[in-house]
């Protein structure tokens, strides 16, 4: 049986402009981060943890939808950082770079549907975990 996934979409607390968060992963390309969801682990726990180690970034996960990609979940994470033009470093090494994205990149680890569906998601309708 194939591992659950989970994306980490990623935005700014702080901007209201709509940008987000992607890694580029030296062999698959422009992605969101995201990983395999641990034994033990809730989706947005898997998020936030896949977040955090490859972007360095910690967040806040809002809602979570089931329903955006086949086989995997969409947890959406607002960070406390203002999006800015310079990418940075991970730590994983895998990742060659991480940056805030406000058009979709060219070398997409999967297809540019995927983002947009993301992108126009109306996140209202999805399992909210805020208060």
């Amino acid at each position: 049986m194939k591992e659950e996934f989970v994306l980490a979409w990623t935005t700014s607390k702080n901007s209201p402009d709509i940008c987000w968060v992607m890694v580029l992963h030296s062999e698959r390309g422009w992605e969101l981060p995201g990983g395999t969801i641990g034994k033990e682990e809730e989706i947005e726990q898997a998020a936030l943890r896949e977040l955090f180690e490859e972007t360095g970034l910690l967040g806040t996960a809002v809602a979570v939808d089931s329903t955006l990609v086949v086989g995997g979940h969409v947890v959406w994470v607002q960070v406390e950082e203002e999006p800015g033009p310079l990418s940075w470093g991970s730590v994983d090494s895998n990742i060659d770079e991480v940056g805030w994205c406000i058009d979709v990149p060219d070398n997409l680890g999967w297809g540019a549907e995927e983002i947009q569906s993301i992108i126009s998601h109306d996140w209202s309708n999805s399992r909210s975990l805020g208060s």
